[in-house]
């Protein structure tokens, strides 16, 4: 099993690794000279990763969705250029749908590395004024956060995830958040527990 040690050591490789792939990629530079100012956040902008995956939110319009489809092409170009592979592209308008979680614009991207490890890169482009409601909220968080237990939030996303069909399906990286935010246990039996009582 690992020691607090070891995760803290793993979430510190990831986040360099993810921070180098941007660089890499232009990603951000791009983002920002299209559409407006992007924000790293999840597990990479908080410095909670276990996992290969980095989310980036945005503000972007309703009628910009022509520009937005016309971005997976001019990454797939970019990701080639530098010697990536993008082998997977989701495209998402929420805007014609709009999602329980909010209406905007959605790119999953999926890849390997230079050296083979399998990254996703999730963009967000959010209705302006739904996007300015999650930057301040995401703010409060960030300040929670950083009163936390943090090897506890890396033990439980790093156990979480070794189970089967349970990250993402019983609890999600928010719950193990607000979990340790309420100082609710130490455990994801407790966590679950905790979960479903504040269900109710």
């Amino acid at each position: 099993m690992d020691t607090a040690e070891q995760r803290a050591k793993t979430a510190r490789a990831l986040r360099e690794e993810a921070h180098a792939l941007l660089s890499d990629t232009g990603l951000l530079p791009l983002l920002r000279d299209t559409f407006g100012e992007p924000s790293v956040t999840g597990s990479t902008g908080y410095d909670l990763m276990v996992w290969r995956d980095i989310d980036i939110h945005l503000a972007v319009e309703a009628e910009r969705w022509p520009e937005w489809m016309a971005l997976g092409g001019i990454l797939a170009r970019r990701f080639h250029g530098i010697g990536l592979g993008l082998h997977k592209a989701d495209y998402v308008n929420d805007y014609v749908d709009p999602h329980p979680l909010g209406a905007g614009l959605y790119w999953g991207l999926h890849f390997k590395d230079f050296v083979g490890n399998p990254w996703k890169i999730d963009l967000w482009g959010w209705a302006p004024a739904d996007h300015a409601v999650r930057r301040a909220r995401e703010a409060a968080l960030r300040a929670q956060l950083a009163t936390c237990d943090r090897d506890l939030i890396l033990r439980l996303k790093t156990e979480a995830r070794a189970r089967a069909h349970y990250h993402g399906v019983k609890v999600t990286s928010w719950d193990i958040y607000q979990f340790a935010i309420a100082r609710a246990g130490d455990n994801l039996e407790a966590l679950e527990a905790w979960k479903a009582a504040n269900q109710r």
